[in-house]
């Protein structure tokens, strides 16, 4: 089983290209999404289907995604799960066949601060109380 960790720093300087044989993640984008889920994320990368057809499961921290598609042999798109508001998560990315990927840290729940929007919010007019 081949596993690879890979560093948002120095995996986004590794070039992809047909002719680098490995199986690598350069990136993740948008790398901040919702705490309840729903955000859609591209995993950017090198040989995610120059091998022949492959599956992959992704997990945010120890939840999984919902894979949506390989929209090339270097662009994976997943729908994130939801999380706890500021929490840092670990992304593994794995192939069947093939390996893991994992990238620490590589995908944060941002915190939704402030309290919700009221109904004045949304319609600029008071709601006559009863």
């Amino acid at each position: 089983m081949l596993v690879l960790l890979v560093g948002m720093g120095g995996a986004a300087a590794t070039a992809c290209s047909s002719d680098n044989p490995k199986l690598m993640v350069t990136g993740i984008e948008p790398n901040i999404g919702d705490p309840e889920g729903g955000t859609y994320v591209r995993i950017r990368g090198n040989r995610f289907t120059a091998d022949g057809p492959r599956s992959a499961k992704v997990y945010f921290g120890g939840r999984q995604g919902t894979v949506s598609r390989f929209e090339s042999d270097s662009v994976l798109v997943v729908e994130a799960p939801g999380g706890k508001p500021n929490e840092v998560a670990d992304v593994l990315i794995i192939f069947d066949p093939g390996g893991q990927l994992k990238i620490p840290g590589g995908f944060r729940y941002k915190d939704h601060a402030g309290p919700a929007p009221t109904v004045d919010d949304l319609t600029g007019k008071p709601v006559p109380k009863k």
